[in-house]
Parts: C-alpha cells; sequence; structure tokens
C-alpha cells in the first residue's frame, strides 16, 4: 500500500469513527420546530432551530400554536405543543446503558410521548406526579393546577408521591383516560371527555414521523438572545427541581433587577443569605460603622 492511498485510508476511517461517536453521544435531535421557539441552556436563551442536538437540563418554551418535535438517541420521541415549558433534565445518549431513562418534566402544556420495548423509558414528570413510560404512547395535558392523559396504547404507570417520602404506582392501560384537578386524587375513564377531544392539538391526533435520518449532518448554530429574568425563572425555583436550578441561575443574582425581584419574591432558601446577608451578621456587627451588605459568594457567581 503506497504512502498517498494508506494516508487517505487513515482519513477516511478517523472521519468514520469521529461520525460515530458523535452519534452514539447524541442525546437527540429537535426534528419539528415550528415557529419562534427558544431553549434555554444554563442562563441564556437560543432560537431554536430544526436539526439541533438537544442536551441535559434544556428548558424549552413554546408559545401558542408552535411546536416542537423530540426525537432522543435512545428511541423515544415527544412532540410539544405550545402554549408549553419542559425541562429536559436528562437525555440518555445513544450509547447509554440499557434501561437509562429519560427524565422530562413538563409543567404545563400538551405533549404526545411514544416510547418501545429498544428504547429507553421515559419519565414524564408534571406537578405532584410523574408517568413512566416504556413501551407505548400517551398524550398528555398538564398545568399547575390540571392535570389529564390519555394511553394511546400500550401501559403506562401513574406515580404520585406520598407521605413519609414513599410513592404510590398505578398502572393506566390503553384506552384509559385519567384526569384530576389540584392536590385531589385521580379519576379514570373508559374513554377521553369531550373536553379533552376538543382541546387536543390536530397534530397530536396522527402519529409522529421518524425524521432523525434527516439530520446527519453538522447541527445548526444557535443563535443567542437574552439571559433569563426572574419571571422566567420563579416556576423552575418553586418545583421539585428547585435546588438544581437555585444553582444554574445564582450567577443572575449579579444583576440589580434580578437580585431585586428575587428579594421581593417567596424565599429560595439557597439565596436567603446573598439576597440577606443582614439576617446572618452577628448580632454585635449591626453598630459596626463598616457593616455592609455580603458580596455575592464566589461559588455561585
Amino acid at each position: 500500500m503506497n504512502v498517498v492511498h494508506a494516508g487517505t485510508v487513515l482519513l477516511l476511517a478517523l472521519c468514520a469513527f469521529t461520525a460515530f461517536t458523535a452519534r452514539a453521544a447524541e442525546r437527540g435531535i429537535y426534528t419539528v420546530v415550528d415557529g419562534d421557539v427558544r431553549v434555554l441552556r444554563k442562563i441564556t436563551w437560543y432560537r431554536l432551530e430544526p436539526g439541533a442536538r438537544a442536551d441535559d437540563g434544556d428548558v424549552v418554551d413554546v408559545r401558542e400554536h408552535e411546536q416542537v418535535q423530540l426525537e432522543l438517541g435512545s428511541g423515544t420521541t415527544l412532540s410539544i405543543i405550545g402554549p408549553a415549558l419542559v425541562h429536559a433534565a436528562a437525555l440518555p445518549a445513544h450509547d447509554a446503558k440499557p434501561g437509562t431513562a429519560a427524565d422530562v418534566t413538563l409543567l404545563r402544556g400538551w405533549c404526545k410521548a411514544s416510547s418501545t420495548e429498544k428504547s429507553a423509558p421515559l419519565r414524564l414528570a408534571f406537578t405532584g406526579g410523574a408517568l413512566a413510560l416504556a413501551d407505548g404512547i400517551i398524550v398528555v395535558h398538564a398545568d399547575p393546577g390540571h392535570t389529564e392523559f390519555f394511553v394511546e396504547s400500550g401501559r403506562v404507570r401513574l406515580v404520585m408521591p406520598a407521605p413519609k417520602g414513599k410513592e404510590v404506582a398505578r398502572d393506566a392501560t390503553e384506552g384509559e383516560f385519567w384526569h384530576r384537578t389540584g392536590d385531589r386524587a385521580f379519576e379514570t375513564d373508559d374513554r377521553p371527555s369531550s373536553s379533552f377531544i376538543t382541546a387536543m392539538p390536530h397534530e397530536l391526533r396522527d402519529p409522529m414521523p421518524e425524521l432523525a435520518s434527516r439530520f446527519q449532518s453538522a447541527p445548526p448554530p444557535l443563535v443567542a438572545g437574552r439571559e433569563v429574568t426572574f419571571a422566567e425563572a420563579q416556576p423552575w425555583l418553586s418545583g421539585a427541581s428547585r435546588r438544581a436550578f437555585a444553582r444554574r441561575f445564582a450567577p443572575r443574582l449579579a444583576d440589580r433587577a434580578f437580585r431585586a425581584e428575587a428579594a421581593a419574591a417567596p424565599a429560595v432558601p439557597e439565596w436567603d443569605r446573598t439576597l440577606h446577608p443582614e439576617r446572618y451578621r452577628p448580632r454585635d456587627a449591626d453598630s459596626a460603622p463598616d457593616a455592609r451588605a455580603a458580596p455575592i459568594p464566589s461559588a455561585i457567581r
């Protein structure tokens, strides 16, 4: 084999290995982006584009009548219709260990999700509970005060918190419709309510297309916008993942307006020492002439 040919073979092998490694590491692809959909990464909003790769921690804001479809590398698919707000807490890569679940929170909006025996299971959380889907299709509508879902096919497990940190699980099977308002217990019917059917976006009535194979080239660059406001951060600072979001959004406390709104809002325990340093001064420090507000700790900058 001559040197030129050997170099070409080596280059092709390296490109193939790089492409394989990139595909294995991918956590998902946003294959449908219909409208001005935004994704929050760390503390900055970006405009989402079809073909963009998903990442752990993505917060997706889908406005009214807009749609986004996320096809995970594990084989699970989610279609979300706005107005919706979703947090992808953990997305297993294509090469993740079998059984590694995707963890997604639907704070509000409509979502259709499908998973098969060959794909990773999905944990779809909502206010006050979660659905564990391993092989089936579900349609969910949720907001902080109301949750309802329909099992289109297969089976899903409804997991609800119980006293003393325990959980209560119930199985929901194909054709069942489950619903609840506020903190009341879930009720179940053998068919969806007429209001659920009427309100369901038409995009969720049909099977979700498989489009990931169309996006094998490099992902598009995402245009950065502004940083998250306190009003946008607040729903996540009062939810089940509060501590993680408190760490994530802590750098925004350096902004005067954000910090003032945080100080006036319901307490975020992790920020209390920073926002209200006077509560933590020694008693004799109050009379000191040079007593000043504590700076933002470097650990949360």
